[in-house]
């Protein structure tokens, strides 16, 4: 077993414990520079099952000196506006399968965007002449990217 290093407090009095060798029998463990030879009687392993994890206090509850370095997390306002197609999801733009100035429907395949090792197919929610295509063959698209501008077309 590689040694293992802790800090516990105990009664408001703080302990550095290094874990030197562990078995199911003993220990031997060194706190605050003593070594000390453990005998172990019960590791409580039969009651393990039966613990209930306790969550950590939230973030609320402490004190934040700095402000954070997250940056916002970017949220469509809409994914249907009829006059574009959106990214689905995270992707690699794999292949396109229109060019400006064609017309498309509702539910054609206009781009291949590759996600995790997997195609998936980008169809348009409605139809339209293609304006303008955002991203070419092998650029990174975010989710909720606008691909493809589009102009309603009037049957």
């Amino acid at each position: 077993m590689k040694e293992k290093e802790l800090v516990l407090e105990i009664n408001d009095k703080e302990y550095k414990v290094v874990i030197n060798d562990f078995t199911a029998q003993n220990a031997v463990v060194t706190v605050n520079d003593n070594q000390y030879n453990v005998n172990l009687k019960s590791l409580g392993l039969e009651q393990a099952p039966l613990l209930k994890p306790v969550a950590p206090k939230p973030e609320s509850d402490k004190i934040h000196t700095k402000p954070s370095s997250k940056s916002p997390v970017h949220r469509p306002k809409s994914l249907d506006d009829g006059k574009s197609v959106i990214a689905p999801l995270p992707g690699l733009i794999s292949k396109t399968h229109i060019r400006e100035g064609d017309v498309i429907t509702p539910g054609q395949c206009v781009m291949i965007l590759e996600a995790m090792k997997m195609e998936n197919e980008v169809n348009a929610t409605s139809g339209g002449l293609v304006l303008d295509i955002r991203f070419k063959e092998g650029d990174s698209v975010n989710q909720g990217d606008v691909l493809i501008l589009l102009k309603p077309v009037e049957e």
